[in-house]
């Protein structure tokens, strides 16, 4: 006898996800990527450098992406934005997981060790898109489910 776990809860944490990057996007909205009080992007691109856990992310952050911050403010602006409709839409799946899991690993070298961060968060976030990736989240309550039945 083989059993099969549902694959509703593995779309539903897909969803939430995407739900999550396009939340996230509040504080780093163009044209400055500021939001209108707090903390925005470029707080924290400067809160990499200053506590950088490996010197060599806190100097390419430092010397290659402050001084081309709105090149890399859209960079990042349109990745998170891809990968939150990507899951929340379960559109072209397994992109948008490939995409999140680097920007996961990302936000976690570079906040490992910036005080009141949690670097878990940013493990389990890659570990969701790492499973959305292998799983291709998307064919349960999305778009590429529908695509592959035509």
């Amino acid at each position: 006898m083989s059993l099969q776990a549902p694959l509703w809860p593995i779309a539903a944490a897909r969803a939430i996800i995407g739900l999550l990057w396009l939340f996230s996007l509040r504080w780093k909205l163009p044209p400055d990527f500021m939001p209108a009080e707090g903390r925005g992007l470029m707080d924290w691109l400067q809160l990499e450098v200053a506590h950088a856990a490996f010197p060599f992310y806190g100097r390419l952050v430092e010397q290659l992406v402050l001084p081309n911050f709105t090149l890399f403010a859209w960079m990042i602006f349109l990745a998170e934005l891809l990968v939150g409709l990507s899951l929340l839409a379960g559109a072209f799946t397994r992109l948008g997981a490939l995409l999140g899991l680097g920007l996961a690993l990302n936000l976690g070298i570079g906040l490992l060790e910036v005080p009141g961060e949690w670097p878990w968060s940013y493990a389990m976030l890659a570990m969701w898109h790492g499973l959305f990736f292998v799983t291709g989240a998307g064919r349960v309550w999305g778009l590429d489910g529908l695509r592959s039945r035509n």
